[in-house]
């Protein structure tokens, strides 16, 4: 049985380590890292994951919408996507989050 593939996409490096000690805490995962939207869109396609943990805002784009592009594919439009964010703003969290992207 192959081992299940998590992806993580956090572009602070501390807190990317962070999630994935505690990922790993969880159990024998093969574990994949993006530091950036484009990077996770590139290595969801790769790799096909079984569970994406990303970082809402990233410096090149928000996760949320290049997961959106990425899940009008049929293939990946079940994957399971655990957002997070280092966000003090709810609000913040929530303009990224929009359709219109972050004001």
């Amino acid at each position: 049985m192959s081992k299940k593939i998590i992806l993580i996409a956090e572009d602070e490096p501390y807190i990317g380590e962070v999630l994935k000690a505690m990922v790993n805490e969880l159990g024998d995962f093969d574990v994949l890292e993006a530091s950036d939207a484009g990077e996770l869109a590139d290595m969801a396609r790769k790799a096909r994951p079984d569970l994406i943990i990303t970082d809402v805002i990233m410096p090149d784009n928000d996760a949320y919408h290049a997961l959106a592009e990425l899940k009008k594919d049929p293939e990946f439009k079940d994957i399971p996507v655990i957002f997070e964010s280092a966000l003090m703003s709810d609000r913040a969290v929530f303009e990224a989050m929009a359709p219109e992207g972050p004001s």
